[in-house]
C-alpha cells in the first residue's frame, strides 16, 4: 500500500463527504476509493469512517487523523514544490573540485564573473590534482584536464575546451646546454616532470612528417606545475607545460619554446558531473559559461 496515496484518498473523501464525489475528483473507480479506505483503515488499525446508506460519518480518531494527513500531506506538497523550484531556477550552493593549476590561473577569474551574472548561486571550490569521487564528496561538478579519453564510470564527461602542452626553457639553459634539433635529443637533457599531467615523462610532439614520443627524465619532479615552471625559469632544464600556466612569459622572452615548428600536444579539459535524470540549472548554466569564457580567452593555441 502507498501510504501518502490513501492520504490523499482519505483526506479528499473526508473533505467531501462522499466516496463517489472523491472518485470523481481524482478521476478514479469508487471502487478504489472503498479499497484505499479499507486498506488504510486496516494499516493504521482503527475504524475511521462510518458510513449508511444516506451519509458518511467521521469517526473520533478518523478526525484527528484526517488533521495529522492534513499536516503530512501539506509539507510534502512544499517539499515537492521546493525541489520544482530550484530545480527550474538558478540558485543554491555549487560545489566545484578543479585541478590545482588550472583552478588558480583560470577558474579563478572565471567564477567572479558567473557569480556577477547569477548572484543566487554560492560557490564552494576545492582544487586538488587527485582525481575527485563526485558521489562521495558531493561535488556537482569537476574540471579536469586529462587525455581526450575516461575511463568508462557513471559520470557524464563533457569536453569543453582543449589545453596546449608547450615544450620551453630559459635562452640561458639553452645557451650553456645546447638546443635539441630532434625531439629524441630530449633524452639527453635535464626535463622537468608535472607528474600529474597525463602524459608525465613521455612527451610527444608532431611534425608535418611524423609524430615523435619521447621518454625523458631529470633532477626535478613534481606534482604542481608552477614548481616546474620555477624551476625552468631558474635555468634548470626543459619543461613541457599547458600553454595557460607559461603564456607571460613566453610573451616576456624569459621562456621560449623549444620546437617552435611542431605542433603541440593536446589535452582536453572535461567538465565531469554525474549522470542523473535532472542535472540542476546551476550546473549546466556553469558548465556554458566556463565554456564561453575559455573559448574567449584563447585557451587553446595562444602561439600558433
Amino acid at each position: 500500500m502507498d501510504t501518502l496515496t490513501s492520504m490523499r484518498i482519505y483526506a479528499c473523501v473526508v473533505k467531501l463527504k462522499s466516496f463517489s464525489l472523491a472518485a470523481i475528483e481524482l478521476d478514479i473507480s469508487s471502487s478504489s476509493v472503498s479499497k484505499q479506505i479499507s486498506q488504510l483503515e486496516k494499516h493504521v488499525g482503527a475504524k475511521l469512517l462510518q458510513r449508511t446508506t444516506r451519509r458518511l460519518f467521521v469517526t473520533e480518531l478518523g478526525e484527528l487523523y484526517y488533521q495529522k494527513c492534513l499536516n503530512i500531506l501539506a509539507q510534502v506538497d512544499e517539499a515537492e514544490n521546493l525541489v520544482s523550484t530550484l530545480q527550474s531556477s538558478t540558485s543554491g550552493n555549487l560545489k566545484i573540485t578543479c585541478n590545482m593549476t588550472f583552478g588558480q590561473l583560470q577558474l579563478s577569474k572565471a567564477i567572479p564573473l558567473f557569480m556577477a551574472q547569477y548572484p543566487d548561486v554560492t560557490v564552494d571550490v576545492t582544487l586538488d590534482d587527485r582525481p575527485p569521487d563526485l558521489m562521495r564528496d558531493g561535488f556537482d561538478l569537476a574540471i579536469r584536464i586529462t587525455d581526450p579519453q575516461l575511463p568508462n564510470s557513471s559520470l557524464i564527461a563533457r569536453e569543453i575546451s582543449t589545453v596546449s602542452l608547450f615544450v620551453c626553457a630559459t635562452q640561458e639553459y639553452l645557451a650553456k646546454h645546447g638546443t635539441p634539433e630532434k625531439v629524441t635529443d630530449l633524452v639527453d637533457h635535464n626535463c622537468l616532470v608535472f607528474v600529474h599531467a597525463a602524459n608525465a615523462d613521455t612527451w610527444t610532439l608532431r611534425s608535418s612528417q611524423e609524430s615523435v614520443t619521447v621518454k625523458v627524465s631529470g633532477d626535478l619532479r613534481a606534482n604542481n606545475s608552477l614548481i616546474i615552471r620555477t624551476s625552468a625559469l631558474e635555468h634548470r632544464g626543459i619543461a613541457n607545460l599547458a600553454g595557460f600556466v607559461i603564456e607571460d612569459h613566453i610573451e616576456s622572452g624569459e621562456l621560449v619554446r623549444v620546437f617552435p615548428e611542431h605542433q603541440p600536444e593536446k589535452l582536453s579539459v572535461f567538465a565531469v558531473y554525474p549522470e542523473r535524470k535532472f542535472t540542476p540549472p546551476k550546473v549546466t548554466l556553469f558548465i556554458e559559461f566556463f565554456q564561453k569564457w575559455l573559448n574567449e580567452n584563447h585557451q587553446s593555441d595562444p602561439w600558433q
